[in-house]
């Protein structure tokens, strides 16, 4: 890591500490308080696992149509005895009276007669008021109901319901005061009669440990959620006996004014849910086994903290990387548990865990940015300290206005135009440069090119981003094999590499390794593509000069020193006539040779002056220069020339080359035989075929025939010096074309020239590249 960047971490490391460390004290002195969020999150998560009711609790309701039928509240306790006699005929469970008889009837025998049905019912359940005490010592003391009706209940109970801060009820007190919550009494009851085998969570809250113990209510659903007949319809007896038999009946108030209404986390509509239904739910839960508890203050407060911990661990661990990311991960684990651990009945106030996550990550986000700012604004300090490769404009003074940020936008964005112009300036330089010139990184991809590298990856067809090894092995290495990869490591010992391309152009490489200034690491490599075309082309022209001198041109020269030594002995003597006769033929030997290598040279390194010429004119012509000799050896030349054959090129090359074909077609000839030319226009451009009834070429020669100073080995029919098929085969590849050639010993040879068109090319080009617009489109 370079040292900048490791300085800075270590700078957001120390802050990193300092914020968790803080929130940590915070997080644990929240975590044992209560919060309204936490309210509110636990009401929405409750109301979304609404849950069937179970169908053994049925609730007796005194309701709005009991109220018409039977007259105002209270009713006479007769009327309540009457129905438990109703209940008594049934087989029910048990019957919880959420109705308070505290005081005695106006008429004592009402009383008496209500104790007898509670007793003949058997199982009657009635509550106990738990008032409110004023100071710590004012002595606990309950209302009870009266004395009849308290001896002859089964058991008797708390119906204490008091609401949280904000009005709603949540939570339930299973003993106030040493006094079992009636609900709770009933539900041991049901056990000592084993009639239900309580679960080992409820088995837990039936421990005398657990005096004073709130629990929240598990309310499994909305108001009215469980099933409820009238007061009335039991009472005259309207229902079937199947109806409630084995059932818990609960007596209680649902009709609106009679007050004993209060909101739950389900809302408050309909004025909120009736006390004997709240009742209900907190039996079903007791029977079910699920039962809500609040986590200890303590394991709350680690629990609250855990998080926390996790994500400061997984901030650093990330390096302060995706800090959105593991704040929404974090945040969502948090939820999920939060919901796990509702459903298995216990409720962790995650507001706390929440707060500290979420000011974790602004905290640290927010010195995040201003440790990155102030690193910032010095680093463009820094670079505003550099000398600038281009010359700046002078600025023009001007006050800074705004924050800081703002100040610093400024020098941000003075820094990135200088950078901007910089990028500029070398891509243009990059541009200038009159070599191919390319910028790879380490592994060979190209970073920056120049012009002309970019003409030149377009003629190979490889990307301007993409790799140096694809362009280099588009070409031939001097002295390798064509198409082999070269490794990353190999691209530094390629400097001074000769390659040559499939234009046959050639390309000298200059390779230097790219360092940076600061850290001092290889970053990438400078490659620049010379082309030593010409260079190359005069090497060859010099070697093929020196051959030429060395060897061909002394050739005749010897031969002549040669005779001039015989007549020196008058053994070997020969005639003044015969004598000059060899000296002038060797003579001539020697200027033909020299006019030929003339020819080839100006051909092959030459400038050719091209111009619109009729193939077929030029075809005859060489027909006619030929003729004679044909004529004196006795070959018939038979022509079949079907078109004008229009093309662009030197007329004089053109003749020369057509005249040399058919020159050797006589000379390999043999008499009394026929040379047949043909030339046609095709849909690929001019096709010249010249076919002798010769003596052949070797198939072993066939591959060689156009090389210099190369001749068949059947070639010893006439005299030559091997340069007139290669300059042929110069001239056709000057004009575009190809020439091929198919031979049978003792039977023929048949040259083939392909030559394009005049109306396929708009344009043609020179030997050094130029080209030149077609006269038909100028």
């Amino acid at each position: 890591m370079p040292h900048t960047s490791r300085n800075l971490l270590h700078g957001l490391t120390r802050t990193w500490l300092l914020i968790g460390l803080c929130l940590i004290v915070l997080t644990w002195w929240a975590g044992q308080r209560s919060w309204s969020t936490d309210a509110y999150v636990y009401d929405r998560l409750l109301t979304t696992r609404i849950q069937p009711p179970n169908d053994d609790i049925l609730i007796v309701a005194i309701d709005e149509r009991s109220l018409n039928a039977l007259g105002q509240w209270p009713w006479p306790r007769d009327m309540h005895a009457a129905l438990l006699d109703r209940l008594a005929a049934t087989d029910i469970s048990a019957v919880l009276f959420d109705v308070v008889f505290i005081e005695p009837s106006r008429q004592p025998d009402h009383d008496q007669r209500l104790a007898d049905a509670i007793r003949r019912q058997g199982h009657t359940y009635l509550p106990i008021i738990l008032p409110e005490t004023s100071g710590r010592s004012s002595i606990p003391r309950y209302l009870l109901p009266a004395e009849p009706l308290r001896n002859a209940a089964r058991g008797l109970g708390h119906i204490d319901i008091r609401a949280d801060d904000d009005g709603t009820v949540r939570r339930i007190h299973l003993r106030g005061r040493s006094v079992p919550q009636l609900t709770l009494r009933l539900y041991e009851d049901l056990i000592e009669d084993d009639r239900v085998a309580p679960p080992e969570v409820t088995r837990h809250l039936l421990s005398r440990d657990n005096a004073g113990l709130d629990i929240l209510i598990p309310y499994r659903g909305p108001t009215y959620h469980y099933p409820r007949v009238s007061y009335v319809d039991i009472l005259e007896g309207r229902l079937p006996p199947s109806l409630l038999e084995d059932r818990i009946i609960m007596v209680g108030a649902t009709a609106k004014g009679l007050g004993d209404r209060h909101p739950t986390p389900f809302g408050a509509a309909d004025g909120g849910m009736p006390g004997v239904e709240i009742q209900a739910n907190l039996l079903d839960g007791l029977l079910q086994g699920d039962i809500i508890r609040d986590v200890p203050t303590w394991l709350a407060s680690i629990f609250s903290i855990l998080p926390l911990l996790v994500f400061m661990g997984l901030v650093r661990a990330l390096q302060f990387r995706h800090m959105a990311k593991l704040t929404l991960a974090v945040l969502t684990v948090i939820a999920m548990s939060t919901w796990g651990l509702l459903v298995s009945g216990w409720w962790w106030p995650p507001t706390i865990s929440f707060g500290a996550v979420i000011a974790a990550s602004i905290l640290i986000s927010w010195r995040c940015q201003a440790t990155a700012l102030t690193w910032f604004q010095q680093e463009i300090g820094h670079l505003e300290n550099e000398p600038g490769i281009i010359p700046a404009p002078v600025a023009v003074p001007t006050k800074e206005w705004g924050l800081v940020l703002h100040r610093r936008l400024f020098s941000l964005k003075r820094a990135i135009t200088r950078l901007r112009n910089t990028h500029r300036f070398i891509s243009d330089a990059m541009d200038s440069m009159p070599i191919a010139t390319l910028v790879v990184d380490m592994q060979g991809r190209i970073i920056l090119s120049s012009a002309q590298a970019k003409q030149l990856l377009r003629h190979y067809e490889i990307p301007d981003e993409g790799s140096v090894h694809d362009l280099l092995v588009s070409m031939t290495p001097e002295g390798q094999a064509a198409g082999r990869r070269l490794e990353t490591d190999d691209l530094g010992a390629l400097d001074d590499q000769l390659y040559k391309g499939n234009d046959e152009r050639h390309y000298r490489l200059k390779v230097s390794s790219l360092v940076t200034a600061v850290d001092a690491f290889e970053v990438g490599w400078l490659i620049g593509l010379v082309d030593v075309t010409s260079k190359r082309q005069a090497e060859e022209q010099r070697a093929s000069l020196l051959r030429f001198l060395s060897h061909d041109l002394k050739a005749p020269q010897s031969s002549i020193l040669a005779l001039i030594q015989l007549q020196h002995s008058a053994s070997s003597r020969l005639s003044e006539k015969e004598l000059l006769d060899r000296v002038a033929q060797q003579a001539r030997n020697a200027l033909t040779l020299t006019d030929s290598f003339l020819q080839l040279t100006k051909i092959e390194f030459g400038a050719m002056e091209k111009e619109f010429v009729l193939l077929s004119d030029v075809i005859l012509e060489a027909i006619d220069q030929a003729w004679p000799a044909a004529q004196q050896r006795g070959i018939r030349i038979k022509h079949d020339i079907e078109d004008e054959c229009p093309m662009e090129g030197d007329r004089a090359y053109l003749l020369r080359a057509i005249f040399n074909l058919l020159d050797n077609a006589i000379k390999y000839s043999l008499p009394d035989t026929c040379i047949s030319i043909e030339a046609r226009e095709t849909a690929k451009g001019i096709v010249f075929d010249i076919q002798d009834q010769g003596i052949g070429i070797p198939e072993q020669d066939l591959p060689h025939i156009f090389d210099s100073y190369q001749r068949s080995s059947g070639a010893h029919l006439s005299t030559g010096h091997g340069l007139g098929l290669s300059l042929v085969k110069s001239v056709i590849e000057r004009h575009g074309g190809t020439i091929e050639c198919q031979s049978t010993e003792n039977v023929g040879t048949r040259f083939r020239l392909t030559l394009p068109s005049y109306s396929e090319s708009p344009g043609t080009a020179d030997v050094d590249g130029t080209i030149h617009d077609d006269p038909a489109t100028t």
